[in-house]
């Protein structure tokens, strides 16, 4: 009887690949007008990155993911990345590998958008730095804003602090 019970389990269930946690994001958007010149990759978290080897070459991944990694990007052990990881190079344009519970499918998180020019080894390169050298080149209308709105921010934090 316990037999029995052991095979139906077995055949019913299905096996998860590792592979099945993580989804390629559509950077399509970030691609457009983007010409990339260097290749490279970075991880959210370095724990995800130690889980990365550029020289594996491993065939066992699935074409879904193949599309988002560099070519010879392999896994060392068989473990999920717990974030994001973003890959560029000329051929490829940006991607973005991430944790299928993830909410968040777009690749802005993997260009200069959202970091500052401090990065720049670490982001793909596409996009004007959220902050840095070219962040000093604000449209007139742009700067006048950011003042205002600091200011602002300035004006209710001082008082807060008198309450």
């Amino acid at each position: 009887m316990f037999k029995i019970i052991w095979l139906i389990a077995a055949l019913s269930s299905t096996a998860h690949s590792f592979y099945d946690q993580m989804i390629c994001a559509n950077c399509s958007n970030v691609n457009e007008e983007c010409k990339i010149l260097t290749t490279g990759w970075s991880c959210e978290f370095e724990a995800d990155a130690k889980k990365l080897d550029p020289n594996l070459n491993s065939t066992q991944i699935p074409s879904s993911l193949r599309e988002c990694l560099l070519p010879g990007m392999g896994f060392k052990k068989e473990k999920a990345i717990i974030g994001y990881c973003c890959f560029w190079s000329p051929e490829m344009g940006c991607q973005k590998l991430k944790k299928l519970e993830i909410e968040n499918r777009r690749c802005h998180k993997c260009t200069r958008e959202i970091w500052s020019s401090v990065m720049e080894n670490k982001t793909c390169p596409c996009g004007s730095w959220f902050l840095g050298i070219e962040s000093s080149a604000l449209k007139p209308k742009s700067r006048s804003l950011t003042i205002k709105l600091m200011a602002l921010c300035t004006f209710f934090y001082s008082l807060s602090i008198n309450v």
